[in-house]
């Protein structure tokens, strides 16, 4: 541990004592309440140890699984039913023909069942065993249907797999069981009587949990030392050849370790929510950021230090809490606690990790597949006459054929490119995993409100000032890439868009409170203005309804500029430099590759590019409004992106049509009657399907099909020529300034 490393872990020390000493925050800190919370936090931390050690995914879904087992719990316990994950009716392509022809027809076949039902009620041990029973098969299933066909995939297509996941289960909770927190029975054999420990009172459900966590983790460091199981499971993460020579199957090892990871996880989230007495679609799932923080400070591999840090973590909630209600210098909007603050210390003790250690990830011994789907230069076909057919059969598609309907569809779909380009430039162009688009956009969006009515900036103006301002914090946030990759960021990245939600957008003094961030918008662009246009002086452009044809014509106008921008780029020796870079980082550098500078640029190209997906929502809404930036709607985008083709232009351009509320959503719910709530959910397992069936894309399967030989020739992204940029005298060091 180097100095500032020493200096970080004795301010943190110094922090916590004075808190310990205090007679003020003390029972605060160690409250019942907090025991909880970081129980949970805890939980959800060893799951991911759990899964990191046997097969090497960071599961970023964990936080999903702990509230889907509470949820099957609950419902058993509350109506004495079994829910099945929503299955494709193999009958309703036969229901749709004959509707389609006949729509007045009344046929109907049967539909799958969606529960089981077990009686009224259930008893609390039959409910939880058959929790435990549906988290047995859940781990199965993620192992030997996702995660297994990806062991010797890229840690890109991990990750998309993971957050697949996340969508799939949330996208299921809130189909099959509720959009808002539900309550949960009291567990029978502990009760609320609050239990004396001198420094501090929890009741006995709070301390119950608190100790199984601490067995369980001491468990599992026992296991994971001492007992056969354990050892074969440390031997092939360091070495899966050598452990097979020995006898053991990697794959059997990691099957066990998720169903080892569900099991835990559902099991002490049943235990927490009934302790909570409520469990919460939205909550639980974010729990994931802190708990990824507390599996980074146990290196992923001690389960001892991570169920330290996940407890220190959830016991900081109400200091943070009681913090605010009493201190005058707490940070304050418009006289009340600013929100979000508990957030940061997540963030905070995330960058310090990654920072003082650099690549906190263990090495594991597989031999994987580090490369990413190939980037190839956009032909001049696609730029020269493709790229303007497409623009104007849009342009004349909004003017003079579409619906209202369609017209909003349209116009969600352009912004959907817009923030599929920013992701195409950073995680496509560049190999770095960064899950906070709408984080810049919704940075971008409050900054254009501010612009535009209280500062009175008029129109394009405060769509420059705001993409700039959005361009700035991805160049700060790209200050830890400069030492970390993969996985890694996408940590950060998640973090960082958590604590945005929170502790930004949730800001009354950002989001105007209940006068709401409203923007200037032009006239001419407002989307609820009913207006019709003539066009040449004999066309009628728009049916004289809303919304305006004018507010996606423009929008239209911004993505073309943006798509050539963006596959200029790749043609560009900037380009070069980041496929560079993405391909191999020293290699590039010894190549006279700035590194460090190259992704800078990036990121706050991809930042940039967002920023104006975020002017272009503020405008067309009227406001910039903090639920259109929330983080799970950057990874529902992150999918669309990969869905589509993250390396291509062409690919954004599918990711916005698959986007929700897009055409393809659109015209899904007109013309099939699927429900929008299907959106994420078909997010969610398409993202699992294209990351191990389709890494390419929807746009790069197509092209390969078009041109069969790219099949047989390996991705070939050369390393730039020295002359590419002239080499300094130091190249090399921004190679080892990255080791």
């Amino acid at each position: 541990m180097g100095l500032p490393a020493k200096l970080a872990f004795a301010c943190g020390a110094v922090v916590l004592g004075a808190v310990l000493l205090s007679s003020t925050y003390r029972p605060i800190f160690l409250s019942g309440a907090g025991l909880a919370q970081g129980a949970l936090i805890a939980a959800i931390a060893l799951g991911v140890v759990l899964t990191y050690r046997g097969s090497g995914v960071v599961n970023i879904a964990n936080g999903a699984i702990a509230v889907y087992a509470a949820y099957v719990y609950t419902t058993l316990r509350n109506d004495g039913d079994l829910f099945l994950p929503p299955l494709p009716n193999p009958f309703a392509a036969v229901e749709w023909l004959v509707h389609v022809f006949q729509p007045n027809d009344t046929f109907d076949l049967p539909d799958i069942p969606v529960a089981i039902s077990f009686g009224p009620t259930m008893q609390f041990w039959p409910a939880f065993a058959l929790s435990l029973l549906f988290c047995v098969q859940l781990g199965l299933v993620l192992h030997f249907l996702v995660f297994r066909p990806l062991r010797n995939a890229p840690a890109l297509a991990r990750v998309v797999a993971s957050i697949g996941v996340y969508l799939t289960l949330v996208a299921i909770i809130v189909r099959r069981f509720s959009a808002s927190s539900q309550s949960v029975k009291p567990l029978p054999f502990v009760d609320k009587q609050p239990v004396d420990l001198w420094l501090t009172s929890p009741t006995q459900e709070q301390l119950f949990v608190g100790l199984l966590v601490v067995a369980s983790a001491v468990g599992l460091s026992f296991i994971s030392r001492r007992t056969r199981f354990g050892l074969a499971t440390r031997a092939a993460a360091e070495n899966e050849k050598g452990s097979m020579v020995l006898g053991y199957s990697p794959d059997l090892l990691a099957g066990a370790n998720w169903v080892l990871a569900t099991v835990l996880t559902g099991a002490l989230g049943i235990f927490v929510a009934s302790v909570n007495s409520n469990v919460d679609p939205t909550v639980i799932p974010a729990l994931i950021v802190p708990a990824l923080t507390a599996a980074l400070v146990g290196g992923f591999t001690s389960f001892g230090w991570t169920t330290v840090a996940a407890f220190l973590l959830g016991m900081q909630l109400p200091l943070v809490q009681a913090l605010g209600a009493r201190e005058d210098w707490f940070p304050r909007a418009d006289t009340l606690p600013i929100p979000g603050v508990e957030t940061l210390v997540p963030l905070v003790v995330i960058v310090a990790v990654l920072y003082f250690r650099g690549n906190p990830l263990p090495v594991r011994g597989a031999i994987t597949a580090d490369h990413l789907p190939d980037a190839p230069e956009p032909g001049r076909l696609s730029m020269a006459v493709l790229g303007p057919i497409v623009a104007v059969g849009t342009a004349v598609a909004a003017m003079f054929w579409l619906t209202p309907s369609y017209r909003i569809a349209l116009s969600n779909t352009l912004i959907g490119v817009i923030i599929c380009l920013s992701i195409v430039v950073i995680t496509g162009y560049v190999g770095k995993i960064s899950l906070a688009p709408l984080t810049f956009a919704g940075i971008s969006a409050f900054a254009v409100a501010e612009l535009s009515v209280d500062r009175g900036w008029p129109f394009p103006l405060p769509i420059l000032a705001g993409a700039i301002v959005a361009a700035l914090v991805g160049v700060i946030i790209a200050v830890p890439a400069l030492r970390v990759r993969g996985v890694n960021l996408a940590i950060v990245t998640l973090a960082f868009a958590l604590t945005a939600d929170r502790f930004i957008f949730d800001n009354s003094d950002v989001n105007g409170g209940l006068e709401r961030a409203l923007v200037d918008t032009p006239e001419w662009m407002q989307q609820n203005r009913a207006t019709s246009y003539t066009v040449l002086g004999t066309f009628t452009a728009g049916d004289g309804k809303q919304p305006n044809p004018m507010t996606a014509l423009f929008i239209l106008l911004v993505v073309v500029v943006l798509a050539y921008l963006v596959a200029n780029l790749r043609r560009s020796a900037t380009g070069r430099r980041m496929l560079a870079v993405r391909n191999n980082e020293r290699a590039a550098a010894s190549a006279g590759v700035d590194v460090a500078r190259t992704k800078t640029v990036a990121f706050g190209l991809s930042a940039l590019i967002a920023g104006i997906g975020g002017a272009m929502i503020a405008y067309r809404a009227g406001e910039a409004s903090p639920a259109r930036f929330a983080y799970a709607q950057s990874l529902a985008f992150f999918a669309f992106a990969y869905l589509g083709g993250i390396t291509r232009v062409s690919g954004a351009v599918v990711g916005g049509v698959l986007a929700s509320g897009g055409i393809l959503v659109t015209f899904g719910g007109e013309a099939l009657g699927i429900p929008d709530e299907f959106t994420l959910l078909l997010a969610g397992f398409g993202l699992i399907v294209g990351a191990i069936m389709s890494p390419q894309g929807i746009a790069g399967r197509v092209r390969r099909r078009a041109e069969p030989e790219a099949e047989t020739e390996p991705e070939s992204e050369p390393t730039p020529e020295p002359d590419v940029e002239p080499a300094p005298a130091n190249a090399g060091e921004p190679a080892r300034s990255l080791a």
